[in-house]
C-alpha cells in the first residue's frame, strides 16, 4: 500500500478526533469562536500572524522581491513580521482582550458598536471591513499566482 495513502488515513482520522473532541467541549457560540476566552496569549498572538502574513506579505511582496533582489529582500518580511507583529501584540493585545471580554464581544464591528455606544457603528464597521478585505483578498490571490507561476 502506498505510504501516501496511510499517511492520508491517519492524517483525517486525527483530525476527525480533534473535531468530534471540540465539538464535546463546545456549548456556546463563545466557545465555538473564542475558545471560551479560555486560550493563551500564544494562540492570539498566532492567530494574529496568520491572519496578518498571509501570501501578500510572504510570497506576493517578499517573494516576488525576493525572487527579483535575492534573498536581502526578505528582511523586509523578517522585519515586518517581528517588529510589526511583535509591537502590536506587545501594545494592543492585553487591553483589546480586556476590553472586548468586559464588553462581551466577539468581533471589531461589535466591540466598536458596544464600546462607543452607537447602534450604526457596528454595520457601518462590518462595510469598511468587506470593502477592504475585497482588494486584500486580490492580492492573497496575486500571491498565489506568483508562487504558481514560479514553482510549475
Amino acid at each position: 500500500m502506498n505510504m501516501g495513502i496511510v499517511f492520508l488515513a491517519v492524517f483525517l482520522a486525527v483530525m476527525t478526533a480533534i473535531g468530534i473532541w471540540g465539538m464535546k467541549k463546545t456549548r456556546t457560540l463563545g466557545d465555538f469562536f473564542l475558545g471560551g476566552r479560555t486560550l493563551g496569549p500564544w494562540i492570539s498572538a498566532i492567530a494574529y500572524g496568520t491572519s496578518y502574513f498571509s501570501a501578500v506579505i510572504f510570497i506576493g511582496f517578499a517573494g516576488t522581491q525576493g525572487w527579483q533582489f535575492g534573498l536581502n529582500a526578505l528582511w523586509i518580511a523578517a522585519g515586518n513580521a517581528v517588529i510589526g507583529a511583535g509591537a502590536a501584540w506587545l501594545v494592543l493585545a492585553r487591553r483589546t482582550r480586556r476590553m472586548t471580554q468586559n464588553l462581551d464581544t466577539m468581533t471589531m464591528p461589535e466591540f466598536l458598536q458596544e464600546r462607543y455606544g452607537a447602534k450604526h457603528l457596528k454595520p457601518v464597521a462590518a462595510s469598511v471591513i468587506f470593502f477592504f478585505l475585497l482588494p486584500y483578498s486580490a492580492s492573497v490571490f496575486k500571491g498565489l499566482g506568483h508562487l504558481f507561476e514560479k514553482v510549475f
